[in-house]
């Protein structure tokens, strides 16, 4: 996605809506007919897919339409059905608009803002033919502005996967600065990890050492350098900055003789390694 944005000018980015409380059963048994042909699994998807489900006041409801999230099949069936409700669909109608796709979230490359206006309305058409709605407010059409491509359009930005496609400044070659269209961790994802650290209490944990306290907490941070620090790494000295605050209150918690003294805390951790 990150190249074919310096090679296409325009992006639709779209969500569906609700997608899993409306997906047909009729459709959805359709397309996993075309690979199962063991009748007693399609006899069990086929029962749960309609099974009632509780209420927390004991009511049953009945299911008519959709795969429950938190199945753990749904998301498999979900990638089933839209397999054949866009991205086939895709291929055969506009095959010189690459795309990705995660579940219901995708984003589709294009030429020019008409081929964009152009293949929006289409994807719209065809997910009301396949009985789901493209989302109002989540779906819309990007420019990738950067330094070769200055037109103005009100929407310049994109967010995928928990990055956000946007531009941002770069260097190339000679040291020169320039501006890129570029994807950096997202401020959604920002957000997530900063309400992750502040559940940690690490600053509560001053009967373990500081060494227990990095082998709990190190295999996810680690996680979150490896995935959203893959591109644009300084848009992760935010929650780097906040996990070294946590630290720098644990410090001061832990030993009197750092209590207040923010100044030895920074030096104290900065000679921990």
């Amino acid at each position: 996605t990150r190249e074919r944005c310096w090679r296409y000018d325009w992006v639709v980015e779209f969500d569906i809506k609700a997608a899993f409380d409306h997906i047909d059963h009729e459709l959805l048994m359709k397309a996993v007919r075309t690979h199962i042909k063991e009748d007693w699994i399609l006899l069990y998807i086929e029962r749960w897919l309609v099974a009632p489900f509780e209420a927390a006041d004991g009511v049953r409801i009945q299911r008519e339409r959709g795969t429950p999230q938190g199945g753990v099949i749904s998301p498999m069936l979900m990638n089933l059905f839209m397999h054949y409700a866009f991205d086939a669909w895709m291929q055969r109608n506009s095959p010189n608009c690459p795309f990705a796709r995660y579940a219901d979230d995708a984003v589709v490359h294009c030429r020019s803002q008409r081929q964009a206006e152009h293949v929006m309305r289409s994807i719209a058409s065809r997910l009301a033919v396949c009985g789901l709605t493209m989302h109002p407010e989540k779906s819309k059409i990007v420019y990738c502005k950067d330094s070769n491509r200055r037109a103005g359009y009100p929407h310049v930005s994109f967010t995928f996967l928990g990055f956000t496609f946007r531009p941002r400044k770069a260097i190339g070659q000679q040291n020169k600065l320039f501006t890129s269209f570029l994807p950096g961790v997202s401020a959604q994802a920002l957000k997530r990890m900063r309400r992750a650290v502040r559940e940690w209490r690490v600053s509560r944990q001053t009967h373990v050492t500081l060494a227990a306290v990095a082998r709990l907490y190190n295999p996810v941070i680690q996680g979150w350098w490896q995935y959203y620090g893959a591109f644009y790494r300084t848009a992760m000295l935010g929650i780097f900055r906040h996990i070294d605050s946590a630290l720098k209150r644990w410090a001061g918690r832990k030993y009197k003789i750092l209590h207040g003294r923010k100044r030895r805390i920074s030096e104290w951790l900065d000679t921990v390694h």
